[in-house]
């Protein structure tokens, strides 16, 4: 069975920070694994170099329930108000797991409100807010390497150091690698450049 991920893009725009994510989900998931629905015809459009053909994403303008490929039986709803956890047993059930992108906001909002009405199975990744990217990845680790969400590793909130005085903290849960967040490539040289931006 080959699992999907898809990820209804919940904004008008199309941020550096998004942009990263997402390149981080398909050099973690494989290229043309990762949906992107929802999408505004004219961002598709202008945005093409990042989302379009090419990129390893499937973008469409249609939103999840319009996709005829997906069966809504199929399809597992990522929402932190679920009441039971992701677990690798899922993995016989579901061909499609949906993300109400962006998960990564700092106080969170609910963005998976409109999703949840449309009555897909639910399952949640814990208590704690990741950003959408680590959420695919963590998913993955669950669905296809079949490792339970309390043997992962995490770091909550962790600090960047930015410059010899300056750091950041990020207000997320992480995936822990070789001892250091999993972050997208270029995430550090976008924070230091917004922190620069910053001190002008």
């Amino acid at each position: 069975m080959v699992l999907n991920y898809i990820v209804e893009h919940m904004e008008p725009e199309l941020d550096e920070w998004s942009q990263l994510e997402y390149a981080n989900i398909v050099k973690r998931v494989g290229r043309n694994r990762l949906y992107l629905t929802h999408v505004d015809p004219e961002l598709l459009q202008r945005r093409a170099d990042c989302i379009g053909e090419g990129t390893g994403i499937i973008s469409t303008v249609k939103a999840v329930q319009e996709l005829e490929e997906v069966d809504p039986k199929k399809v597992l709803l990522l929402d932190p108000s679920a009441t039971e956890p992701l677990a690798p047993e899922d993995a016989e059930n579901f061909e499609w797991l949906l993300f109400g992108g962006i998960l990564g906001d700092d106080p969170p909002q609910d963005r998976t409100k409109e999703l949840r009405k449309l009555g897909y199975a639910r399952r949640h990744l814990g208590p704690i807010q990741m950003t959408t990217d680590t959420a695919v990845i963590v998913s993955k680790h669950v669905i296809e390497d079949q490792t339970p969400l309390d043997k992962l590793v995490y770091v909550d909130r962790p600090e960047i150091k930015l410059g010899k005085k300056e750091t950041a903290e990020l207000p997320f849960r992480y995936l822990l690698v070789d001892g250091k967040p999993q972050l997208p490539d270029g995430l550090i040289e976008l924070l230091k450049k917004s922190n620069d931006m910053s001190l002008v």
